[in-house]
């Protein structure tokens, strides 16, 4: 058990709201709300997970804060695993920032970013992975992400990886065995039968590594950069796809003078979109900064829209913008197709195959196909969202560790090296997976971890 003193911490966004929550995890958790709370019973001598009302006081002034609601959870059935008390006082910054000082002055400690639930792990409520789902059931971007979030909090990644854990156990037991006879060489069937579940073995961690890839791009989502010469539409473009009016669009060329960002959401994977200027000579230091934000777009999204105003021929400046783009996934998005059409983009392309749509951002016509093209060029037409869970890059390196032991240890059945060398790559496989759900994991790599959380959480 964590016995590192009892924390405190707001749980609940700052700002003006119906309520606040501020939450008490540690062995005094009970003692500290027997000094600040007054109300018909007190928090030691009511059971657990029931809620009371009563006033906040200042231990020292015997000041009231505030009235409030107060529940009591008893150790081990609580979020931390620990004697928990949960305080909801009036929504706003003073009530709560007062409740919190008085838990300070009263003998608690401020919680620092992610201990409650860093506690949870420790004290096993939660393994490593259910863990890094909650952070990412707070940041869900899309009710797609939040579904693979819940699937890896109730521990779907955990059981494949134990149940992976527990197969590299039984190779490793027919290992043992030859080890009990050395003095007798492997006999042909038993390396068979090793290669053979050390084989499969790889298959299902590659099939993980494939999936978990996919699921990346539903939790975190993809860039992209509007791009293209002024007066093209980008800006209408921007606001078609957001279904707001985030950009100003007027007839004047070069309105954009700054990147403008939004988030959309294409049948459930976050698009990040950046609305771009042209790159005219700039005018002024304004349009100059703007024009370099653009070239940092275009180097560091991972997919570009290049638009063309399909009403008008291929401009120069199509061209420049083109050249810079071509190197990067790209859409050709023809715009203004409800005005007569001259443009011949083969022009600028010579032939170089790229998707392309054609759209009217005005109208909002041909949108649905553009992000149809958007889900192909990511490549999350195959994505089954409802059966993705959260994966995190971390998860995916170590797979990969395994993945790299367990192909060395086939190489060794092969070429008949030492069992125990065999032995040592399927336990270096087996120590990676049991990094990913927190059982071998390195006191530096769980601080970064939890230090992506929030202080309440």
């Amino acid at each position: 058990m964590v016995s590192d003193g009892t924390i405190a911490a707001i749980s609940t966004p700052p700002g003006t709201g119906g309520i606040a929550v501020i939450r008490i995890s540690g062995k005094d958790s009970l003692t500290i709300a027997e000094r600040i709370f007054k109300g018909k019973s007190s928090p030691s001598s009511i059971e657990s997970h029931r809620v009371i009302y009563g006033r906040i006081i200042d231990p020292g002034t015997r000041e009231e804060i505030d009235d409030v609601l107060l529940i009591v959870m008893h150790a081990p059935k609580t979020y931390t695993g620990e004697d928990t008390v949960e305080i909801s006082c009036h929504g706003g910054i003073v009530p709560a920032q007062r409740t919190l000082e008085v838990c300070i002055s009263a003998g608690a400690r401020m919680a620092q970013r992610g201990e409650f639930t860093k506690r949870a792990f420790l004290n096993g409520r939660l393994d490593l992975t259910q863990a890094e789902a909650v952070l990412d059931i707070v940041s869900a971007k899309t009710k797609e992400g939040l579904r693979g979030a819940l699937y890896q909090l109730n521990g779907l990644l955990s059981k494949k990886i134990r149940r992976l854990k527990d197969f590299l156990i039984s190779i490793l037991s027919d290992i043992e065995l030859s080890l009990d006879f050395a003095d007798e060489d492997i006999t042909v069937p038993e390396q068979r039968k090793i290669s053979k579940k050390i084989s499969s073995t790889i298959d299902i961690i590659n099939e993980l590594i494939k999936e978990g890839k996919r699921a990346c791009i539903l939790r975190d989502g993809v860039s992209a950069a509007i791009v293209g010469r002024p007066n093209v539409g980008k800006s209408s473009l921007l606001n078609a796809l957001l279904l707001e009016e985030r950009a100003i669009v007027t007839p004047v060329p070069g309105t954009t003078r700054d990147v403008i960002e939004g988030w959309i959401n294409v049948k459930g994977i976050p698009v990040k979109l950046y609305d771009t200027c042209g790159f005219q000579d700039a005018e002024n230091i304004v349009e100059a900064i703007g024009i370099e934000k653009t070239k940092e777009a275009i180097e560091n999204t991972s997919f570009l829209l290049f638009v063309a105003d399909g009403s008008v021929a291929l401009e120069g400046e199509d061209k420049e913008i083109y050249n810079r783009a071509k190197e990067k996934p790209l859409i050709i998005v023809i715009n203004k197709i409800d005005l007569p059409k001259r443009i011949n983009i083969s022009d600028i392309t010579n032939g170089t195959p790229h998707p392309i749509c054609e759209v009217s951002a005005k109208e909002h016509t041909g949108i649905e196909q553009l992000n149809k093209k958007i889900l192909k060029l990511i490549g999350a037409t195959e994505l089954k969202i409802d059966e993705v869970m959260s994966t995190r890059t971390r998860h995916l390196v170590l797979l990969s560790k395994a993945e790299e032991n367990l192909t060395r240890a086939i190489r060794g059945v092969e070429e008949h090296r030492s069992p125990e060398l065999i032995a040592f790559d399927i336990k270096e496989a087996s120590r990676s997976l049991g990094e990913i759900i927190g059982e071998v994991t390195p006191e530096e790599i769980l601080d970064k971890i939890f230090q992506e959380f929030c202080i309440g959480k």
